[in-house]
């Protein structure tokens, strides 16, 4: 009977381990949370000095005792007075002991509105995103966007986008669609089975197109190049492309091309001393579009 204290400590010495554990963790939480919280400000300041700013009607903050989360309702997203986005809500979470990979649940609908779109409201899913940080706090994104539509516009039943910082200083993206329906006011939809698109944006704001790759049914258009802003903000650059179906791809482009019957005619004649499967660049200079020899359209400043 000497030993039964003893004994009786011993039998107490896990349930303390247990609670001197929590106590750490808790203490480790709450110090680690008012980090992530400073963090979270100091980028919403430096994305706001740069014109990009979030609001929310509320913000919550909490995820004890194993993650950090984020909450914002009715989240308000605004670039440099060019447009805006809105939502119903907002939710950012983040492990508590990996507070550099976060994950973003974004809930629709959500307004919008640009200087070159009008307002409109767009129906989707929830919007998921992954947010990862290295070391020298750059960012990567992954994003999917599911049933997307936006009135006027079209709507995609899948839309991904990926970027990472590139080794040359610029960003890398790249996206890819599915069942793509575009539409413009006084012309038919355009539809695109699956889209593809890879390239790198440099830090003078020319975009390298490394690969584009356009399918519908079995038409598939491809390209390569690169396209910049001019001095009045006109899109300005060249696109190497080709087509495995000439004709297929001039059925489907010829009621958004707007192009008399001479030049209709013009144009497939020249293209198809190519053969079907033709090779023909898109050149954007001084602000007009051309294919090949061919003006497609004026180009307007984007603003």
């Amino acid at each position: 009977m000497p030993n039964s204290p003893v004994r009786s400590w011993r039998m107490l010495l896990p349930l303390a381990a247990v609670l001197l554990l929590a106590l750490l963790w808790t203490v480790y939480w709450l110090v680690a949370s008012g980090i992530a919280e400073r963090r979270f400000a100091e980028e919403r300041a430096r994305f706001a000095a740069q014109g990009v700013t979030l609001a929310c009607a509320r913000e919550d903050w909490g995820g004890y005792p194993f993650h950090f989360e984020f909450t914002c309702v009715s989240p308000a997203l605004e670039w440099r007075n060019r447009g805006h986005i809105q939502s119903s809500s907002l939710f950012l979470t983040a492990l508590a002991y990996a507070p550099w990979q976060i994950v973003a649940l974004l809930d629709g609908p959500s307004s919008f509105a640009t200087t070159e779109v009008p307002g409109g409201t767009a129906s989707h899913q929830r919007a998921i995103a992954a947010l990862t940080y290295d070391r020298d706090w750059k960012l990567k994104i992954s994003a999917d966007i599911p049933a997307l539509s936006m009135p006027d516009l079209g709507g995609v039943s899948l839309l991904m986008l990926h970027t990472r910082p590139s080794v040359t200083g610029g960003t890398d993206i790249a996206v890819s669609a599915r069942d793509v329906n575009l539409q413009r006011p006084g012309t038919p939809s355009l539809s695109i089975g699956e889209g593809e698109f890879v390239g790198t944006l440099t830090s003078d704001r020319m975009l390298k197109v490394e690969r584009f790759h356009l399918q519908q049914d079995t038409v598939n258009y491809s390209g390569t190049g690169s396209v910049n802003l001019d001095n009045s903000n006109r899109p300005s650059g060249k696109l190497d492309t080709q087509t495995n179906d000439l004709d297929g791809l001039l059925a489907i482009l010829a009621p958004h091309l707007q192009l008399t019957e001479d030049k209709k005619s013009g144009l497939r004649a020249m293209l198809g001393l190519l053969g079907n499967e033709a090779k023909a660049p898109i050149i954007a200079k001084d602000g007009i579009l051309y294919l090949g020899p061919f003006k497609l359209t004026e180009l307007q400043p984007l603003q």
